[in-house]
């Protein structure tokens, strides 16, 4: 593209045509060819931090996505402490006598309570810390 102006700068050229103004003008130049020289590094390098950065994005959630499923929680009778009954048995409930057969005679029995059965202790203090059994 050509402009009326580059007919004066070959005329300023010449008016100015000394040693230093030639120096100048090269040092000029120099200067800003390094200018774009390193405005155009810093843009094509935005730009492939920021084609870096969305790539990295899309990849992380691209593994989030195809990540296997958390593990299930374990059951309650795989727990330790926990005694359940064998694989394949059913549930069973004590009756109250067979609960009460579980302790020493006389030690305890079976009242209601607020409308609900609750085994009482009569020594506070060995229900605590356990009964002896003659026979163990």
């Amino acid at each position: 593209m050509k402009n009326a102006r580059e007919s004066n700068d070959a005329l300023l050229n010449a008016v100015l045509a000394d040693e230093d103004w030639q120096e100048l003008n090269c040092s000029l130049k120099r200067e800003a060819l390094a200018a774009i020289g390193s405005q155009r590094r810093r843009r094509r390098f935005r730009f492939w931090t920021g084609r870096l950065a969305c790539a990295t994005l899309v990849l992380a959630g691209t593994l989030w996505w195809l990540r296997p499923p958390p593990p299930a929680p374990a059951p309650i009778a795989g727990r330790p402490g926990y005694n359940s009954p064998p694989f394949g048995a059913e549930a069973r409930f004590l009756s109250e006598d067979e609960m009460l057969k579980l302790f020493p005679p006389g030690s305890c029995v079976v009242a209601e309570v607020n409308g609900q059965k609750q085994l009482v202790f009569f020594d506070a203090k060995k229900a605590e810390h356990g009964f002896v059994l003659g026979g163990q």
